[in-house]
């Protein structure tokens, strides 16, 4: 397949909108749980912003949360691929009802992140697609 016909496979049109990427991550809890008892609040400062800290410190289950956190920006990083992004560039936070949302400092392009992100005790996953108008 040659590089016209790459870029076009992966970029999708639907209506005004483009799919530039997706990205998918799953991880175990207890990877995060012994980064926690190993680096402590570092881990935590290098991965999750002021923001995301606060929100987790509120969750009966922190490390599973902190885990779904960590699935979602690797999912995103994935989505993104030719983007240079550090952990603390995306930040993750809650509508009202729950649906998780994704913010990019300086997001320039005007990209959207869908993620989704789910975790039970021992795993967490997150999805992430990118989309961008195209008007």
């Amino acid at each position: 397949m040659d590089e016209r016909v790459a870029r076009q496979w992966e970029r999708r049109q639907y209506g005004n909108m483009a799919v530039i990427g997706n990205g998918v991550d799953i991880i175990e809890v207890r990877r995060i749980a012994e980064a926690l008892e190993k680096y402590g609040q570092d881990f935590l400062q290098r991965i999750l912003t002021d923001k995301e800290i606060e929100e987790a410190q509120k969750h009966a289950t922190f490390h599973e949360h902190i885990a779904g956190r960590f699935a979602a920006k690797e999912a995103v990083f994935k989505a993104l691929s030719n983007e240079r992004l550090t952990f603390l560039d995306i930040e993750i936070s809650n509508e009202n009802n729950g649906k998780p949302i994704c913010s990019l400092r300086n997001n320039k392009g005007g990209k959207d992140i869908l993620l989704s992100i789910s975790h039970v005790k021992n795993y967490a996953v997150a999805s992430a697609i990118v989309i961008q108008k195209t008007d």
